[in-house]
């Protein structure tokens, strides 16, 4: 198993400016072959003063490597707001989609999930679960995130709701188009940007997530966020409520 520790973003001891060539240690470089990163393709590294920059590896050796520093980044390419993207699996290989975009806007983890209306285990080999997490890889490099997503197995829902991701989350927040009770970013005008950093976002399958599971969900502590009187596909219903919490939480 390879470690989470690969998908934090790559960081430089010193201060970094355009132009420098800098040496790789041996943790960098499996960094840089965990998210396939080839001679001459580019990546972003953080400097000891804590500015994102892009650097284009020029040699990568067994345990060591160089790369040159070119470009300083203006902002940030991590969102302050930690999301967990807890999502029904979805049928059509709607999920290569959903991770893809998950980590376009910045999600910290996706969690594939087994409710009563998704893609059951039986049909994941059909889903191409096994290409999920090449797909966040991709997505990262595309939009110049300095770290990788953790993708997981997926896993039954009541399984995902007592994980720590979950359990000791600042804010809960499941997908409800039925709800009548406030929704949970209502108040978010009155709160500071960032407050929140860890966040959970639960979104069902195509018919929402069934009545013992809104049930389960707000048991533990979830608040409901609705979206609008239009019934969104799920995939849309996925990124039109990540980019709210990162609105309101985060980097957007």
């Amino acid at each position: 198993m390879v470690s989470l520790a690969f998908n934090s973003p790559l960081r430089h001891a010193t201060t970094l400016l355009e132009g420098d060539r800098i040496a790789l240690d041996s943790f960098q470089v499996c960094a840089l072959r965990h998210r396939e990163i080839k001679e001459k393709e580019a990546f972003t590294i953080v400097d000891g003063a804590g500015d994102y920059f892009r650097a284009s590896l020029k040699v990568l050796k067994k345990s060591s490597g160089e790369a040159l520093v070119y470009e300083r980044m203006a902002t940030s390419t991590e969102s302050p707001a930690e999301i967990t993207l807890l999502c029904a699996v979805l049928a059509r290989q709607r999920m290569l989609v959903v991770v893809q975009k998950a980590t376009e806007l910045g999600v910290a983890r996706v969690v594939p999930v087994i409710s009563e209306r998704s893609v059951q285990r039986d049909g994941l080999e059909h889903e191409k679960a096994h290409a999920w997490p090449k797909q966040a890889l991709r997505a990262a490099r595309q939009c110049r995130r300095a770290s990788l997503p953790e993708v997981r197995e997926p896993i039954e829902l009541i399984s995902a709701l007592e994980d720590r991701c979950f359990t000791e989350a600042d804010l809960r927040v499941y997908l409800d188009d039925r709800s009548s009770r406030q929704s949970a970013l209502d108040n978010t005008a009155t709160e500071s940007k960032g407050a929140r950093r860890r966040i959970v976002f639960a979104v069902g399958p195509e018919g929402g997530w069934s009545d013992q599971e809104r049930a389960m969900l707000d048991a533990r502590g979830a608040s409901p966020l609705t979206l609008g009187g239009r019934v969104l596909r799920a995939e849309t219903a996925v990124f039109a409520g990540l980019t709210l919490l990162q609105h309101a939480y985060g980097d957007m």
